[in-house]
């Protein structure tokens, strides 16, 4: 069987037109150039190079085997290119299922620093309900999730998982929230309107009797989920019971007065991916990026 290093010196030879510069190309000797050549010819049977007082010449035959081999180097370096572009997480594909908290602000942050970081990426980003993400990265349509609640962990892989305060927000100036910084009791926002985020979930995640009780009389819109929620306090309509993801967009984005709440409940939020051994390598790092996004929330709150 012919060696590797032997093709090798034969292709370098051929290439350069002289064992010397063949030697210089392989950062080896003249010798070794030289053994390995003859070592070739031995397995073979027959003469590749002519012996020339400027050089070498090739033979006939040495013209016919480096066109077989120059073919096999250049697929080589193909495979090499395309190992080295995998690597670099070039021509990455990964799709993506969010809650809607998530799109404003995470997933752009992740994927724009994924961009800067290593180019072009191609990704499909569905927003869902959590039950929803949570099957289908069950089943690997979704290469990573980003879930709030999670209530099913069955055959999937939590990468992180957050719990952090629900929060109020209102538009810029609202009287209500004019000690910043100090957290709101719903109970002495007087007949000012409270936006939930769907009812029926904010008391189920109320432990304090309470503040539930409270939740139900001052509740005038239901708005189902926090960003429409955001929105209708950003037109005046109230005072919004949001995630802190949300109301961190909305801070940032259109000024909004954000406040903490008293005995606030829990606002659950995990990365969820396919077990392990299912994930690319692509889908790892995105995932760190998105923990990075979701942290950088996470230390910017009120």
């Amino acid at each position: 069987m012919l060696g590797f290093r032997e093709i090798e010196a034969f292709r370098a030879v051929m290439t350069s037109g002289s064992v010397s510069a063949a030697a210089r190309i392989l950062n080896t000797s003249q010798p070794n150039v030289t053994r390995l050549i003859a070592a070739l010819q031995r397995r073979i049977g027959y003469r590749l190079f002519i012996r020339h007082s400027r050089g070498v010449i090739p033979t006939a035959e040495a013209e016919m085997l480096f066109a077989e081999v120059d073919r096999s180097f250049n697929g080589l370096t193909e495979i090499e290119r395309a190992a080295q572009e995998i690597g670099e997480y070039k021509g990455a594909q990964i799709t993506l299922g969010a809650v809607s908290a998530l799109m404003p602000q995470v997933v752009p942050e992740a994927v724009s620093a994924w961009r800067s970081a290593f180019g072009d990426i191609s990704i499909k980003i569905e927003l869902r309900g959590a039950q929803r993400i949570v099957h289908w990265v069950r089943t690997r349509r979704f290469d990573l999730g980003l879930v709030s609640p999670l209530y099913d962990v069955r055959d999937v892989n939590v990468v992180t998982r957050w719990q952090m305060p629900y929060v109020v927000m209102a538009a810029p100036g609202h009287p209500a929230m004019n000690k910043a910084g100090t957290p709101l009791d719903i109970a002495q926002i007087g007949d000012t309107p409270l936006i939930v985020p769907g009812m029926g979930y904010m008391l189920a995640l109320c432990q304090a009797s309470e503040l539930a009780q409270l939740i139900q009389e001052k509740n005038r819109i239901d708005a189902y989920i926090s960003p429409t929620a955001g929105h209708l306090a950003m037109a005046g309509l109230g005072i919004a019971l949001v995630d802190p993801v949300t109301a961190h967009y909305f801070g940032e984005a259109l000024n909004a007065e954000v406040r903490p709440l008293k005995n606030a409940p829990l606002y659950d939020l995990a990365l969820i991916a396919p077990p392990e051994q299912a994930r690319s390598r692509a889908s790892v790092r995105l995932g760190q990026l998105l923990i990075t996004a979701v942290e950088k929330v996470i230390r910017s709150g009120p």
